[in-house]
């Protein structure tokens, strides 16, 4: 009776064992992406209002974005062909934590590999975009960080680990706000002497 109840025991315990070998594995993650602004360099970051996101599903990292205006309107382009999609896959959605009211997150399903994830923040009219080419495994959510430097012009890459960096697309020259206009068009001809 004790050799039956040994063998029962030892055939239990592998069976628990096998159960973790044969766990699912999901390949599908939801990025939560927090956008900030700098507006001046050395200085501290606030949250970027006003931006957006969208993924497109692509086989290759062929594809790009041939201006401001197109990333705002969500096309994108494959440089050796001219063909262009309009259709994202996905767009993002404001995702706040509970326990806080800011800063907010752009929420946004990922659930194939390689993507093409585009952030556009109107206001300083930049955009930035990552390639993701590994899927998310048993990763649910992936947390981005992606601090646009409102004072830089041209191309610049931000954030390090591959999957996790930007690159950001600036104005030539920076965007700055009109000036608030309350002498009605006078102007001080005085400083042109």
């Amino acid at each position: 009776m004790v050799k039956f109840l040994r063998n029962i025991a030892v055939v239990a315990v592998a069976l628990l064992a096998l159960t973790g070998c044969f766990k699912k594995v999901t390949t599908y993650t939801t990025l939560r992406i927090k956008v900030l602004s700098e507006e001046v360099s050395g200085g501290g970051t606030v949250e970027a209002e006003g931006c957006y996101a969208y993924v497109y599903y692509t086989e290759k990292e062929d594809w790009t974005i041939a201006s401001y205006d197109d990333a705002a309107a969500k096309i994108i382009t494959h440089p050796e062909t001219g063909e262009k999609l309009t259709e994202p896959d996905g767009e993002a959605e404001i995702w706040t934590k509970e326990e806080t009211t800011s800063p907010q997150y752009l929420s946004l399903f990922q659930d194939k590999a390689p993507a093409l994830v585009v952030v556009v923040y109107p206001a300083a009219q930049m955009y930035a975009y990552n390639y993701r080419k590994a899927e998310a495994e048993n990763l649910p959510y992936t947390y981005l960080t992606l601090i646009f430097h409102k004072w830089k012009t041209g191309t610049y890459y931000e954030g390090s680990k591959e999957g996790y960096r930007w690159t950001v697309v600036a104005p030539e020259a920076p965007v700055t706000p009109p000036a608030d206009d309350t002498t009605g068009g006078a102007t001080d001809d005085s400083t042109n002497n």
